[in-house]
């Protein structure tokens, strides 16, 4: 009997959700990655001088059901904690007032916890966005208004990771009705670092049933005849696929597009730079956001404080340490007043992470999208499939579709003649 094997291409959340869902019911499969670890964007660096840090401020809300249905899978729920159970600190760098705002529409029912300058016009303005019927950009909707600059903003830079005059409204409206459910607005972060708390405890999952991870594994070239992959190139060898194998690619549209050059797929990204100041922390990780600033979010752990600034087109290209002197200067007093011992005019070690290509630009515009299924017996997976915002939630999802999709599909199996039958190579 010939042993059906899923070949995951990429162990991003999307590479480790896919391998989850083949595997839950006891098939097998492999998982291959280029980069020296997995996890993608979504993991905790190692520098050699020991200054350990996650790439960025990654965060989910208990909305997001389907990540939090994956961290119970492999034992990691309750290592996710939330950090501002009273409500989002939110400071703003030009009046130096520090308050709280919910994240939910049903905490805005208590005075204290409405993001500032809301009225009535503006809830009309925020219902609209969340059931908007066609697509604009979201500042389209909202205006110049108090609201845009306390929450709107904020909101759809970090779910969107595009600025609100470009940005999807339809995009963000799919997030922002998630989160009109009671409950569904509370922020949760990775107690310990998104490696630790994410992705160690998935691959450990993925390795207790069997699955071989392989890391400095570069896929150069797919081969391909008769609408199906026959055939992996990887970095040092290559993989030939039996008659019933199948391939999962979990890859960055680019990384797509290089294998699968008739594809369309999107072609525009926003970057995200992040710094993290090596400094005495707090014992409890602690979450604030910033308006008036540079920097939009600052996450808190015991030995560092963590800072991102989303769509970052406008300093991603400036010197490193003037932008980091900048961002420290402007937050040291909001560090301040939660207890940190930050001065405006001592700088810690710094690190600063840049990424171009952090997510694919999420404008009100329709977006190439590939086929999820452009092969026979290949599936594509990755957060920025779809019509849903770029977030671990959706590759998550997208990890799991995939794996669907060929799970249920037909015609996956090769004709072959008799006498050029196909050589699989043990991948391992």
């Amino acid at each position: 009997m010939t042993t059906r094997r899923t070949h995951v291409v990429g162990a991003g959340v999307a590479g480790l959700s896919a391998a989850l869902a083949v595997t839950a019911d006891g098939g097998e499969a492999v998982l291959y990655e280029a980069a020296p670890h997995p996890g993608g964007r979504c993991r905790t660096l190692h520098p050699a001088d020991g200054f350990d840090h996650d790439n960025g401020t990654h965060v989910l809300f208990t909305a997001n059901g389907r990540a939090l249905d994956l961290l119970k899978t492999v034992g990691a729920r309750e290592r996710w904690c939330e950090p501002e159970p009273k409500g989002l600190p939110l400071y703003d760098g030009r009046t130096g007032e520090m308050r709280r705002i919910g994240l939910s529409p049903w905490s805005w029912l208590r005075p204290s916890r409405r993001p500032q300058g809301l009225t009535l016009p503006d809830l009309a303005r925020i219902l609209r966005l969340v059931f908007a019927a066609k697509d604009c950009p979201v500042a389209a909707i909202i205006g110049k208004r108090p609201i845009m600059d306390s929450l709107i903003e904020p909101l759809t830079v970090a779910v969107l990771n595009t600025p609100p005059e470009q940005a999807s409204a339809q995009r963000l409206a799919c997030a922002l009705r998630q989160l009109i459910r009671p409950g569904a607005g509370r922020l949760l972060v990775a107690r310990n670092g998104l490696s630790q708390d994410l992705i160690e405890p998935a691959v450990a999952t993925l390795q207790a049933r069997g699955v071989r991870v392989l890391t400095g594994q570069r896929l150069r070239t797919l081969l391909t005849a008769n609408g199906r992959v026959i055939g992996l190139a990887l970095s040092d060898r290559t993989v030939m696929l039996g008659p019933d194998d199948r391939v999962i690619l979990a890859l960055p549209p680019y990384e797509v597009e290089r294998l699968l050059p008739d594809l369309p797929v999107p072609t525009q990204f926003e970057p995200i730079l992040n710094v993290h100041y090596r400094m005495a922390g707090l014992e409890h990780p602690r979450f604030i956001g910033f308006t008036g600033t540079l920097a939009q979010w600052a996450l808190i752990r015991p030995s560092h404080v963590s800072v991102t600034v989303s769509a970052a087109d406008a300093v991603v290209d400036q010197n490193a340490s003037d932008v980091a002197g900048r961002i420290w200067r402007e937050i040291a007093p909001a560090l301040r007043s939660l207890g940190l011992d930050a001065q405006a005019e001592r700088q810690p070690e710094m690190r600063v992470v840049k990424e171009k290509r952090a997510t694919i630009r999420q404008a009100a515009e329709t977006l190439p999208q590939p086929p999820l299924r452009p092969l026979a017996n290949l599936a594509l997976a990755g957060d920025w499939i779809g019509s849903l915002p770029a977030t671990i939630e959706s590759a998550v999802m997208a990890g799991e579709h995939a794996a669907s999709i060929l799970h249920h599909a037909r015609g996956t199996r090769a004709t072959l003649s008799k006498d050029r039958a196909l050589k699989t190579e043990n991948a391992a």
